[in-house]
């Protein structure tokens, strides 16, 4: 008795009921479903796919590339310095401007975020092998490149530790170029756990490898709507004594050659003649949810990329009209850190080597000021700059600051600019007027 009773216990153990998994838990079900979810394959070491995606897809395209191009938007950046004056400063910007530095910044940027590593050369008057020496190119020709990794491989077993990179392009007479890590800045994209890092030789990854199950959903249900469209009207034709027609030695001809008939008069005198005992049907697909479905879809993808509906479809989701300004203030946010961040130190490495080819020195107090992400309306702006002179003012009248203090930072905040003679001559009773004015 006990032992029937004991093996009776051990066989509910072992039932295998899907009903009571899905109410009641089972480790290895929700194992499962999250292991599916987690494939070992990385698209981001499938280069050739991803670059015909970035040419065809106008959606993959728009990930990669706008907040790149929103990080630079205005010139995306000011240069401030006390060692260089204005025309100094003038010229440094001018030089990137026109030799095309930020262009070649956000390629390297954009070649990042697609295939998780790109890289800007600097390429001078020195062998390409040998160790970048800055002090040596003052008034000398200097060019930037943009690379990506791909095009521009580690000599070695990963990437941090190779000191050297060998540069495939058929532009060069050779198609091959050793180069130097010196003369290389490199930006990995989206940095991933030692596992998979060791698998990618110490590169990054893309953008889009966090968001393949969201954007295989998108391709499918253009692919299935693509389907549906053509299979919108079905006619139905109902052949009196069709099974016993088929069983005859041409019946499959007489079946075919009667729906071309019926075909061929509905189409072209809109009249269908039948025999009384046939019947004819047409069924039409209609497609009310079909817009709501693919919206999930957009707004799974979305998430995964912090990139607001509006941004990447240019019209915002149904209901989503009041979250529009968290929505940018999130984007901007993802602006900032995945791109402005890891940039800053290209950039100013960039600018550093322009000012020893213009002035012929390293610029130690060199500051690079980002513009602000936020576009603002012509009210918001008037607003701000009331409330910085009224705080002024406040500063001025309590003896906190003095007028040349105050003159100083309304040049900096750029509200009103004043010259040096300027400076000198306002009195404190003229100042507080010119203030109030503004």
């Amino acid at each position: 008795m006990t032992e029937t009773n004991t093996q009776t216990v051990n066989n509910s153990l072992t039932v295998n009921n899907g009903l009571e998994n899905v109410l009641l838990g089972n480790n290895a079900t929700k194992l499962g479903i999250f292991y599916s979810g987690a494939s070992p394959e990385l698209i981001s070491l499938n280069w050739i796919p991803l670059c015909n995606y970035y040419k065809s897809n106008g959606f993959v395209t728009a990930v990669v590339d706008m907040p790149v191009a929103d990080a630079f938007r205005d010139g995306g950046f000011d240069i401030d310095s006390k060692t260089l004056d204005e025309e100094e400063i003038d010229l440094l910007m001018q030089t990137m401007h026109n030799e095309g530095d930020i262009e070649v910044l956000k390629d390297c940027l954009r070649w990042g975020r697609l295939y998780g590593g790109g890289l800007v050369m600097v390429n001078c008057n020195q062998q390409t092998d040998t160790p970048f020496n800055p002090a040596t190119i003052y008034n000398k020709d200097v060019e930037f490149y943009a690379l990506d990794r791909w095009q521009c491989m580690a000599n070695g077993s990963s990437m941090q530790t190779a000191k050297t990179f060998t540069l495939q392009d058929l532009a060069i007479e050779e198609n091959s170029l050793t180069i130097d890590k010196s003369r290389l800045f490199i930006f990995t994209g989206k940095n991933l756990p030692y596992y998979l890092r060791n698998q990618l030789q110490g590169w990054g990854a893309s953008v889009l490898e966090s968001v393949v199950p969201q954007l295989d959903q998108y391709l499918k249900a253009n692919r299935v709507i693509l389907e549906l469209l053509d299979e919108a009207k079905i006619d139905i034709l109902k052949i009196m004594g069709m099974a016993d027609l088929l069983l005859s030695a041409d019946g499959e001809q007489a079946v075919k050659k009667r729906v071309e008939i019926a075909s061929a008069e509905k189409n072209y005198k809109s009249t269908l003649v039948m025999d009384k005992e046939d019947e004819y049907e047409q069924k039409q697909i209609h497609f009310g949810s079909i817009d709501s479905i693919l919206e999930k879809i957009f707004l799974l993808i979305c998430s995964s990329l912090r990139i607001p509906y509006s941004k990447i479809f240019g019209k915002g989701a149904n209901g989503l009209g009041t979250g529009a300004d968290l929505d940018i203030e999130n984007y901007n946010a993802m602006v900032t850190s995945d791109i402005r961040v890891p940039a800053y130190k290209i950039l100013r490495e960039m600018i550093k080597i322009r000012c020893y080819q213009l002035f012929g020195r390293d610029i130690p107090d060199l500051v690079i000021k980002w513009k602000p992400l936020r576009v603002l309306s012509d009210i918001e702006e008037q607003q701000i700059r009331t409330n910085k002179i009224n705080s002024y003012v406040s500063l001025l009248q309590t003896g906190v600051l003095n007028k040349k203090q105050v003159a100083e930072q309304l040049n900096k905040d750029e509200i009103i600019l004043f010259s040096e003679e300027e400076l000198e001559n306002l009195d404190n009773d003229n100042f507080e007027d010119l203030l109030n004015n503004e």
